[in-house]
């Protein structure tokens, strides 16, 4: 299993395969150095996405289009309702997300999955500190 330590070593050590943002509390997200995203999560204040994960997950998630990485704390802003052009699958990886799914809100702990099919309505609520992956396919 991949845990946040490797993610973070994987953006650090590679810079030019990931992409990293913070999402402010309008939810738009604002790229920012990937060498920075140990000081955003000190921070506490913003939902920090980091994307090309799947560069480090071919083994856990082989036809996987895309892996995100979402490391969000108790009440951090995250994405307005939005739909997605792919099948996502929301992994929990650290503490418990939240998720709200076309209204219904659904509790995910590590190990549990959650699958959002293309096209759906659904945001994250952030009720809880958590790491998550976004697995699109």
């Amino acid at each position: 299993m991949i845990d946040l330590h490797d993610i973070i070593q994987f953006a650090m050590t590679y810079p030019e395969k990931t992409k990293a943002f913070i999402i402010d509390d309008r939810g738009l997200d604002h790229s920012v150095s990937p060498f920075m995203v140990t000081y955003y999560i000190a921070e506490g204040a913003n939902t920090i996405k980091i994307e090309g994960i799947e560069n480090i997950t071919q083994d856990l998630y082989p036809d996987a289009l895309n892996v995100h990485c979402f490391i969000s704390r108790a009440g951090a802003p995250s994405f307005p309702e939005h739909t997605d052009d792919c099948d996502v699958r929301i992994s929990c990886i650290e503490g418990i997300k939240t998720m709200e799914i076309e209204g219904v809100e659904y509790i995910i702990r590590p190990g549990n999955d959650l699958s959002i099919p293309k096209g759906t309505p659904h945001r994250a609520t952030n009720r809880f500190d958590s790491v998550m992956l976004s697995i699109g396919y």
